[in-house]
């Protein structure tokens, strides 16, 4: 060795080395954590129950619903006799649903409703096509207005024949997502439907269960 110039030894290159590695900012265990022992890349772990970008995430869904129902009809007054009622006659009723959510709060498809029953001599019968657009303005809540085709018939006293109840359909629905897996969802559903025609109007209150299967896109 030289007096007046120092030199480095091997061994002395390490301590230099790790203390610009902190200076740097390399993250020298970081790599280590994320790997598991196996040597697979862990990612980061997430709960979807937490996650709102799955409640309900763009995609198409099918489902149905079914529940009690509260029939009523109503036949216009003319000449011949007043304005009658028929009902109220409680049965059960089903509904059939399909469509797509364009986004976490918007998404529009259609639906079917049937219903029908009988009691001594009075009678209804309902059956609607419809147009639904569901609106989530708040978690699961969601709004669902509807309107579309309605036909149906009615009967009364005195074997009064009442037919073609369309053909017009209106409905609301207020039903509240409950996500029982990551994609599918129960809810309770409550519906009001009214058929217009011309020789009676039909009025429906439906309270039941929905549930739908959502069908996950290449997003999500």
């Amino acid at each position: 060795m030289t007096e007046g110039r120092p030199t480095i030894s091997g061994r002395s290159w390490m301590p230099a080395l790790l203390g610009a590695a902190i200076l740097l900012g390399v993250p020298l265990g970081s790599a280590a954590d994320d790997v598991d022992p196996g040597g697979a890349v862990q990612a980061p772990k997430t709960d979807w129950r937490s996650d709102p970008g799955v409640r309900r995430h763009p995609g198409s869904y099918l489902g149905g619903a079914v529940g009690y129902a509260n029939l009523r009809a109503w036949v216009p007054e003319n000449d011949d006799h007043g304005d009658l009622a028929i009902g109220p006659l409680q049965t059960w009723m089903i509904a059939f649903r399909v469509g797509d959510a364009f986004c976490e709060w918007f998404a529009v498809g259609f639906q079917i409703d049937i219903a029908n029953n009988t009691r001594g001599d009075e009678q209804i019968g309902l059956f609607d096509l419809m147009l639904d657009v569901s609106f989530y303005p708040w978690k699961g809540l969601g709004i669902r207005p509807s309107v579309g085709l309605g036909l149906g018939f009615a009967s009364g006293k005195e074997e009064w024949e009442f037919g073609g109840g369309g053909p017009g359909a209106v409905a609301l629905a207020v039903l509240y997502e409950i996500r029982v897996t990551r994609l599918f969802v129960l809810s309770p559903v409550v519906q009001v439907v009214y058929i217009g025609g011309e020789e009676f109007d039909a009025f429906a209150i439906f309270a039941g269960i929905e549930i739908l299967k959502w069908f996950a896109t290449a997003t999500g």
